[in-house]
């Protein structure tokens, strides 16, 4: 009879405690399939080298989120039906994210308080399952239209965002202390019931839940915003090059019309000087004026009759006195018979009458010993001698009258 007893009780306690093993493991399962975390191509470099703050926490959030919208799509429910739910998910993304290489320790850091996935009507006016929703916002709002299709296009995204702006007022106005829980439930909608695509795909989740995505998972958005930023920079490219041809265009024919009128300025000035200026092929200084350039004087006059320094130089030379000609400075610093070819080079080059001057060609030859020196010419009266001044006087009053005739002529 005792071994009877005995065998009961301890039947009746080994079912008991199978019973209370199967029953706990039941209520603190996680709901959620986390097997996604190691598959979406999100940006995992946030959270290896994080210590659990800002972008990190942020990135977390979206991760988790997904499996959040998930659920809401397969029951209606936005968050976790109780706390051991709640726990056991939280653990669950734990040994997910440490299979990554990432410290497990950064989800108590970013979640402290694990009941905050736990449904409770306090939450956001009220809504607890998909129904409360619509009873809140209605069945068809922008939300439904915006974001139903394919988030790999830019502006689907942006208009996703805007919709959900309006609905998150439509939400405050209600009750304006649930702001932060309201738009975490109107991306968890966004994404779990009107995606078609489903809060696990990665431009789904990367616009709606603000996932970080890797490389690999943002190749298209990546492709259509470089393309756009090419178009933009192109047509700006082309337009400043459009303005750069002009103005070069506009600044040569400036310069083509200023140097047309310079030049016929020039030709004008020319053709004056021509008519007025003999054409000597020198450029005759006065003394006065070498004197003033110099500050000291090139030969003194004081006691000479001489007013030109050709006729005295020219005097000299026929003479042959040339080792005067030469500054008394440098008689000695030279050899002598090149001194008097300079000497003799510089009157022929200074002789009144133009056909006696040398070419230029012809004076560097002389210079450089490289045919001889002709013989000076001589030197024919200047005309303001004496002997010229009747026939200069009655020279000058006949070109006087041809010029008053000539202009006459010209004005009628």
């Amino acid at each position: 009879m005792g071994r009877k007893l005995f065998f009961s009780s301890f039947l009746c306690l080994f079912f008991f405690t199978i019973f209370s093993i199967d029953s706990n493991s039941a209520t603190s399962s996680c709901p959620i399939d986390l097997s996604y975390v190691q598959t979406v191509p999100w940006d995992t470099s946030l959270c290896r080298e994080s210590d659990g703050s800002g972008h990190c926490c942020q990135t977390l959030l979206s991760v988790f989120g997904m499996g959040l919208a998930q659920h809401l799509k397969e029951t209606s429910l936005f968050q976790l039906p109780n706390a051991n739910a709640s726990s056991a998910c939280l653990s669950d993304f734990q040994a997910k994210l440490a299979a990554l290489s990432i410290n497990p320790s950064l989800v108590p850091s970013c979640f402290k308080d694990s009941t905050q996935f736990v449904a409770n009507t306090s939450s956001c006016v009220g809504i607890v399952t998909a129904r409360d929703w619509i009873e809140k916002v209605g069945p068809m709002t922008p939300l439904n239209t915006a974001c139903s299709g394919d988030f790999s296009e830019l502006t689907r995204c942006s208009s996703c965002l805007e919709a959900g702006q309006k609905i998150l007022s439509q939400l405050t106005s209600i009750d304006p202390n649930a702001t932060s829980k309201c738009f975490y439930y109107t991306c968890l909608y966004a994404a779990g019931i009107v995606s078609k695509l489903g809060p696990l795909d990665a431009t789904t989740a990367a616009c709606t839940l603000a996932l970080p995505l890797a490389n690999s998972g943002t190749k298209k958005p990546a492709k259509s915003k470089d393309r756009l930023l090419k178009l933009v920079f192109g047509l700006l490219g082309a337009l400043i090059g459009v303005l750069l041809a002009f103005g070069l265009i506009t600044m040569y024919r400036k310069s083509e019309k200023k140097r047309k009128v310079n030049a016929s300025h020039d030709k004008f000035v020319s053709s004056f000087k021509a008519s007025v200026l003999p054409n000597s092929g020198a450029k005759w200084f006065h003394l006065s004026e070498l004197e003033r350039v110099t500050r000291g004087k090139v030969i003194d006059t004081s006691n000479s009759s001489f007013l030109l320094i050709t006729d005295w130089a020219w005097t000299l030379a026929k003479s042959g006195k040339l080792q005067e000609i030469v500054d008394e400075s440098i008689r000695d610093q030279g050899p002598k018979g090149v001194m008097e070819r300079f000497v003799l080079v510089g009157i022929l080059c200074a002789h009144v009458m133009v056909a006696f001057r040398p070419t230029i060609a012809d004076a560097l030859k002389m210079l450089e010993g490289d045919i001889d020196i002709p013989r000076l010419p001589e030197r024919p009266l200047p005309l303001g001698h004496e002997s010229f001044r009747p026939l200069w006087h009655d020279s000058s009053r006949t070109a006087d009258r041809s010029r008053t005739s000539s202009s006459s002529r010209r004005i009628m």
